[in-house]
This record gives structure tokens, C-alpha cells and sequence, in this order.
């Protein structure tokens, strides 16, 4: 009889040693589980902080800012038809002397970067920013040709054509 007393008060220890074991474990998950959401949470803020910024404070390369500007002249007077984004690619690859995979994510990033834009004086001044005086002049001449791709272009486009052309002269 004392033997199963012993036996009984082994497994009773074992058990609960092993729950002690079990408890701690999943103290460390649980700490371990709060360091990684610590650090997403880093992450998802760094990201927010991000997008909140206007997309187009984001642009520093002249060829991106180049790109969104002809993109938001293209689209100005609604969405961008087959013709434009032909002539858009064609302008891209003779102009940045790019591939077509290339010209075609310039202009998939370009239209994300300007895809939210309604006021076209205000993206061409701040994608302008980015340029230094000689790509803007390339910039408007670039921009004059994308403006006629569909026709003649709207009274509201060359408005804002000639004010950025105003700006350049010093």
C-alpha cells in the first residue's frame, strides 16, 4: 500500500511539474507574442506615417516626377484612353531611353502617384519641385505634345500649360 502511496505522490509531483512547464512555456509565448506585435506596430505606424504623406512629397527621381506630370496631363480630362498610355510608353522608352517592362512600371507607378490628383496646377508645381530648370522646359515641351495626343486640348489644360510655363521665366 505504500508503494502505490509513493507512485501516486510520483505522478502527482510529475504532473505537476509538468504543468509548472506548461505555464512557463506559455508565459515565454506570450511575451514573445507581445515582442512581435510591438514590432508590427512599429511597422504598421512607419507605414501609416507613409501613406499619410502626399504621394507626391514621396517622388524624388526626376524621371518619376517627369512621368507623373505627363500622366496627370494625360488624364486630366478623364481616364487615360489606349492612345495615351501608347504614346505615354512610346514617349517613355525614346525619352528615359527605358525597356518595356520598364516604361510600363514607370507608368503604372506614375498613374498610382497621380491617381488621386484633382488639382493639376498644384501636381505640376509639386512633381516640378523635383526637376531643376532645364527639365522643366523638357518637362513642358513633353507635356504640350501628351496635351494634343486625343485632339485639341481643353481650355482648363492649357490654362494650367501656360501658368507653369509663366513660373519658368524668370
Amino acid at each position: 500500500m505504500a508503494i502505490l502511496g509513493v507512485i501516486a505522490g510520483l505522478i502527482g509531483a510529475v504532473s505537476f511539474a509538468l504543468w509548472r512547464l506548461n505555464s512557463a512555456a506559455d508565459a515565454v509565448r506570450n511575451v514573445a507574442g507581445a515582442a512581435e506585435d510591438a514590432h508590427g506596430l512599429w511597422r504598421r505606424l512607419m507605414w501609416r506615417r507613409r501613406l499619410a504623406k502626399d504621394r507626391l512629397e514621396l517622388i524624388k527621381d526626376s524621371r518619376e516626377a517627369a512621368a507623373g506630370m505627363l500622366v496627370a496631363v494625360a488624364q486630366s480630362d478623364g481616364a487615360l484612353t489606349e492612345r495615351e498610355q501608347a504614346a505615354l510608353m512610346a514617349e517613355f522608352r525614346k525619352t528615359f531611353e527605358m525597356s518595356e517592362p520598364q516604361a510600363q512600371e514607370l507608368l503604372a507607378q506614375a498613374r498610382w502617384t497621380v491617381g488621386e490628383v484633382r488639382d493639376l496646377d498644384r501636381c505640376l508645381f509639386k512633381l516640378g519641385l523635383v526637376l531643376d530648370v532645364e527639365q522643366k522646359r523638357d518637362a513642358l515641351t513633353l507635356m504640350a505634345r501628351t496635351a494634343v495626343v486625343e485632339g485639341a486640348a481643353s481650355p482648363a489644360l492649357r490654362a494650367s500649360l501656360d501658368k507653369y510655363a509663366r513660373n519658368l521665366k524668370p
